[in-house]
């Protein structure tokens, strides 16, 4: 089942390049519909289902990808680890039920629009079912990118279809939960391909045991969450929900350039996972290396070029009345590259060692830093401040994984590679703020600057012959010679 790291990549690049696809063609679409207003809306239930859904989750979703990842090679483990691991979600999602019941009987704001938040909780069992960690832990990137393109077109028919007016939330509602979530069903259907629990001898099921692991990975998962999905919470609750929409369209142009770059992360969990299962520490030691300079290599001309590029972006994504996201994404651009080289260390090393309680500190520190930081400046910058809280969590979160886990991080931080793309970045960055004296319109502006910085980049690389552009050369040689 296991493909190569580049096969995996590439499937996995582009499950998300659709996924940066979708909301390109649909949110310029929805946000002129239902406006500012009603984008926060949907966002402020979103954040507080996110929260409902995170502790159903109870970190399942993230230590289930490195417990099948290390049992793949047996079958009859691979059936049980699965069965009892979806058992104990099972139980878990009853448990959320009975909470988001509680919230629509005693919450004035959720009973504004019941109907709605009803709907988007349909995630949390959607989710569950869906075994998506069973997927990526025997590293089935092929089936998982294939399902998702076929979802998110079938979502953008609806979408297009179903949302004529403001008054079509409930629609909206619909189409983002059919395209997140709604691949589910078909998962859960197809598990049937792996699993056989005929020949499973019932009483050595025992999900429970699974819990002080799946304990520790929720504790680290519920501190991570706070800064990535709170800050919308507090920002809804401390000014209205225009501010929300202006923080969620800056947040979301983020997101969707940041997936290219988190595309690594999903496949090198299990990846790594088996591999420390399998004592195979000089290869771990290796690809890390390489992953390393790839994620500095990708996510430093992509932060400078959202910096640039966001401030005709977002009048594209939004339109006009989104005008003040644009300082909340090049705030953001900065947390490119701290949350690629945050992932390097903790994720794809320190996880899958089971260093899960030096990740625990870092990111309880994190927490508190974003804390901090958004109760002193969301009154006073509102969106910005919320944006100034998740840049300061994520730099105490990456500096602090370094340090504390650097006994078990085999990396070297600087080389030659590495100066390489600082002296290639700083051209680039040069040659776009010069093309800002250019007075035209939005769509050619985003389309000459990602070109042109672009071209900056990888012809300084190629000049400064890189390894990392020849090795890309060299594949894509490859390739053309075999056909």
């Amino acid at each position: 089942m296991s493909r190569s790291i580049t096969a995996n990549y590439i499937f996995n690049l582009l499950n998300t390049i659709s996924g940066i696809l979708f909301p390109l063609i649909t949110f310029p679409y929805s946000s002129r519909i239902l406006l500012a207003e009603g984008i926060g809306e949907v966002s402020f239930y979103q954040s507080i289902i996110s929260y409902i859904s995170l502790v159903v989750g109870l970190g399942i979703p993230l230590y289930a990808v490195r417990e099948i990842a290390r049992v793949r090679n047996d079958r009859k483990q691979l059936n049980v680890t699965t069965i009892e691991i979806l058992s104990l979600h099972g139980i878990t999602t009853l448990i959320g039920y009975l909470v988001i019941a509680i919230l629509c009987f005693t919450v004035p704001k959720i009973q504004t629009d019941l109907p709605l938040f009803l709907l988007l909780s349909s995630s949390i069992f959607l989710t569950t079912i869906g075994c998506e960690w069973f997927y990526k832990g025997i590293e089935d990137f092929k089936y998982i990118t294939v399902r998702g393109l076929i979802v998110r077109m079938i979502g953008i028919i609806l979408l297009f279809t179903l949302v004529k007016t403001k008054n079509d939330i409930l629609w909206y509602g619909i189409t983002i939960t059919l395209t997140s979530v709604g691949n589910s069903v078909f998962n859960f259907i197809r598990l049937r391909k792996y699993l056989c629990i005929c020949n499973i001898d019932r009483r050595s099921i025992n999900p429970f045991k699974h819990l002080k692991s799946v304990g520790i990975t929720f504790l680290l998962v519920l501190l991570s969450t706070i800064y990535l999905t709170l800050n919308p919470v507090i920002l809804g609750f401390m000014t209205d929900d225009v501010y929300v929409g202006y923080y969620y369209g800056g947040i979301k142009l983020f997101s969707l350039v940041f997936g290219i770059i988190d595309s690594l992360t999903a496949i090198l969990l299990p990846r790594f996972s088996n591999l420390m299962a399998e004592g195979r520490d000089e290869e771990f030691t290796a690809i890390s290396q390489k992953v390393y300079s790839f994620t500095v290599g990708i996510s430093l001309p992509i932060s400078v070029g959202l910096f640039f590029v966001s401030q005709y972006a977002i009048p594209i994504l939004g339109g006009n009345s989104f005008i003040p996201s644009i300082g909340v994404s090049q705030i953001l651009s900065v947390l490119l590259v701290l949350v690629g080289l945050s992932n390097v260390f903790g994720m794809q090393t320190l996880y899958p060692k089971g260093k899960v309680y030096i990740m625990v500190k870092v990111t309880l520190m994190a927490c508190i830093a974003d804390l901090l930081v958004c109760f002193l400046t969301i009154p006073t910058f509102k969106h910005y401040g919320a944006a100034m809280g998740y840049l300061a969590a994520e730099l105490v979160a990456t500096i602090g994984l370094y340090i504390m886990g650097r006994k078990y991080i085999s990396i070297r931080l600087f080389d030659k590679s590495i100066t390489h793309y600082l002296f290639a970045v700083i051209l680039m960055g040069g040659g776009l703020y010069v093309l800002q004296s250019l007075n035209w319109n939005n769509l050619l502006m985003c389309t000459i600057m990602m070109c042109v910085g672009a071209f900056i980049y990888v012809l300084s690389l190629l000049l400064l012959k890189d390894s990392l552009i020849l090795e890309g050369l060299a594949i894509v040689q490859n390739k053309c010679l075999k056909k």
